[in-house]
């Protein structure tokens, strides 16, 4: 393995005994202690006063391999890190507060993430210390540790490369710069990759700057709203990640699978049983009985336990498929139409390609359609469509629920192509999206295909090109 060099930029302002520590713990990781990691250690002295003096001085002492740089006046900890910066000789670069402290084998953990040429950032999650004396913090803990997993740089390695493309700190922030900055990574698309290790221990000692401050006093109101603006200038709301989508070991989620069903009770025995022969196996299966009046969904119920039904008064497909997202409880949907069938693999493999991509929205799937026997094609079929092919309808999609929601779901004005209007939002809205290039649907072509209406479908697509003409 490749052990690059690493600058290390320690902002300190009014420090004392406890910058001892925070070198210590940069100076006594196990990989520099074994001889196989060059650090370049940069204290940033943000014009402290002369009481710190007598510290600083000891440091240098102490550690002759560090460099002081010193600021005349105070600017605070974003300009201290950005002179760092500029001043950092590394390939990589990492953060710690003066007051706080790295585990010993941080970088031992952190260093084989970037192995990946395309990971920029890596991390972990924070632990929290409390000195003696000092108040409980307000917060829900992720585990017994007193551990949690938020945006605090001294937890980060990132590659030096990625401050070249303008990534400094926003100086006019005297608080909050780290989560302007982490908006900015995700807002272009910076590769992140998240441990559960703990790669940060973070001092509460009851004079941190941000412990116990408004959201008002940390400007964080103001960063969000910087945020905002900066995507309605784009133009675009591309998909941004949770903190849980960039790790590394990710529990596979809840997903929702959504099965409208009209008059469908002859067809979706196909379609229900394609979902219990899935290989990804934590799901719900939420039909939504849109006013049948073939008795359907009794029938479901009292073949099918598994599922849970939905009902309503008749209002269309797009309508179905809404109260289904309204009542779903995973983070990840799935659709099925009643006359579709899934190969057994397609949550499985749709699911991989969102794990490793936390900014892609959504993934679809090839398809091809199957005539039922002794139903003849009309002549307006295409025969493409009997090989196999991309999939843009809901059958073939696998989303993430915040992506849907973005775009306000599907179109209840629309009767047969909601599908395709949905589709054409979430690529106005700029939102990542691949496809699976294996035959993962099979829909039947049984004469009353909905979808395939040509005369309505070409009504309704003819309305949606006035609609884009009018940039609506």
């Amino acid at each position: 393995m490749h052990y690059p060099r690493i600058s290390v930029i320690i902002p300190t302002h009014n420090n004392g005994p406890e910058l001892f520590n925070a070198l210590q713990s940069i100076v006594g990781q196990d990989l520099v202690c074994n001889g196989r990691c060059e650090l370049d250690i940069i204290v940033v002295n943000d014009a402290s006063g002369a009481a710190a003096q007598p510290f600083l001085q000891q440091l240098m002492e102490r550690y002759p391999q560090v460099r002081l740089i010193a600021h005349d006046t105070q600017k605070g900890p974003a300009a201290a890190r950005n002179t760092g910066i500029r001043a950092a000789r590394g390939e990589l670069i990492s953060f710690l507060d003066a007051d706080d402290e790295w585990p010993l084998n941080k970088l031992s953990l952190l260093l084989p993430l970037l192995e990946d040429p395309e990971v920029d950032v890596a991390g972990g999650k924070i632990k929290y210390l409390l000195q003696e004396g000092t108040p409980e913090l307000h917060m829900r803990y992720e585990d017994d540790e007193n551990r949690l997993s938020h945006v605090h740089l001294g937890a980060l390695l990132v590659r030096g490369r990625i401050f070249q493309q303008a990534f400094f700190f926003d100086e006019s922030l005297n608080y909050s710069e780290d989560i302007d900055w982490w908006l900015r990574l995700k807002e272009q698309q910076v590769k992140i990759v998240l441990l559960e290790a703990t790669t940060l221990l973070y001092h509460v000692h009851g004079s941190n700057m941000s412990v116990h401050k408004s959201i008002k006093e940390l400007q964080l109101l103001k960063v969000l709203h910087k945020a905002a603006q900066r995507r309605k200038n784009s133009i675009q709301m591309n998909h941004i990640p949770q903190l849980k989508d960039y790790r590394v070991q990710k529990e596979d989620p809840l997903i929702s699978i959504i099965l409208p069903l009209y008059n469908g009770k002859d067809l979706v025995i196909k379609s229900i049983g394609s979902v219990l022969d899935q290989s990804y196996l934590n799901w719900e299966l939420l039909v939504v009985d849109d006013g049948s009046t073939d008795g359907g969904a009794g029938f479901i119920s009292s073949r099918y336990p598994q599922a849970r039904i939905i009902r309503q008064a008749n209002a269309g497909v797009a309508a179905a498929r809404n109260k289904g997202i309204e009542n779903a409880r995973g983070e990840v949907i799935a659709f099925l139409d009643q006359d579709d069938e899934w190969m057994p693999d397609k949550l499985r493999l749709q699911w991989e390609v969102l794990k490793q991509d936390p900014y892609c929205a959504f993934v679809t799937c090839n398809q091809y359609f199957v005539c039922e026997q002794d139903v003849v094609l009309p002549a307006n079929f295409s025969e493409k469509l009997l090989e196999e092919h991309r999939g843009l309808v809901p059958s073939a999609l696998l989303i993430r629920k915040q992506a849907l929601l973005q775009v306000h779901n599907f179109d209840e004005s629309l009767d047969v192509s909601s599908d395709f209007e949905l589709i054409r939002r979430l690529r106005k809205a700029g939102l990542g999206e691949k496809n699976v290039e294996q035959l993962l649907l099979r829909k039947w072509y049984h004469g009353a295909n909905a979808s395939l209406n040509k005369a309505a479908l070409r009504k309704e697509i003819l309305g949606l090109l006035h609609r884009q003409i009018r940039n609506q």
